[in-house]
């Protein structure tokens, strides 16, 4: 018999594909915190968004608090996207930095997420392996963790606050009173290569303080 004649018809009233997955539901989650702000997502909202009850996203998130979440979940994972593949231990650890810094800038409404739901549990895979490179001993290793995510997330919130808010990250001020701090913002660097230039000076003190110990990668 023939392969069309044959082929199992949808039963009627029934779409071919479900309207909800829990991936479209986060994303739409996402649309809305970059055009709306924190404020203005809720299940309901993202509900409206999908042309869906609010309840039948409760099928899939069963709260608000779960639903944001996984939102920062899903932020962490898009930072992996921008890593090089191949790259020594300083150069991957600034590079996972600077990544961090652009995903929170690329999505600032999100940012208070990733610190209150900030997925450490994901990140145990990347701190063993950022571990296993580090070129000094283990009894430092805490120390370091701590100053490059502090400075990392730092950074990149006062960043994004900036960003939300729509406030420069230095107020105007009298250049004839504070003549120094307006000649280091001229000639300086500044957004993203100033971020590096900060990380470039934690790994030389790092280098100052505990010294090479093991052959660097």
């Amino acid at each position: 018999m023939d392969a069309q004649i044959t082929r199992r018809r949808a039963k009627p009233g029934r779409p071919l594909k479900a309207l909800i997955t829990p991936q479209a539901a986060i994303s739409t989650a996402i649309a809305l915190l970059d055009s709306d702000g924190i404020d203005g997502l809720s299940v309901q909202a993202v509900a409206r968004a999908m042309s869906v009850t609010a309840p039948s996203l409760y099928y899939h998130f069963k709260d608000k608090d779960e639903l944001l979440q996984l939102v920062a979940r899903t932020l962490l994972r898009e930072i992996g996207e921008d890593l090089p593949a191949q790259a020594g231990w300083k150069e991957q650890a600034i590079a996972l930095s600077i990544a961090t810094r652009r995903v929170i800038l690329r999505h600032p409404n999100a940012a208070p997420l990733m610190l209150r739901f900030f997925p450490r549990r994901l990140m145990l895979g990347a701190y063993e392996h950022t571990l296993a490179m580090c070129p000094y001993p283990a009894e430092h290793h805490a120390a370091i963790l701590e100053a490059l995510e502090k400075l990392t997330y730092g950074a990149s919130l006062f960043a994004a606050a900036a960003e939300t808010h729509h406030v420069p990250a230095m107020p105007d001020f009298d250049e004839t009173r504070y003549p120094r701090l307006a000649k280091a913002l001229q000639v300086g660097p500044r957004d993203e290569d100033l971020f590096r230039e900060t990380l470039e000076l934690l790994f030389d003190g790092f280098a100052a303080r505990y010294g090479q110990q093991k052959g660097t990668r």
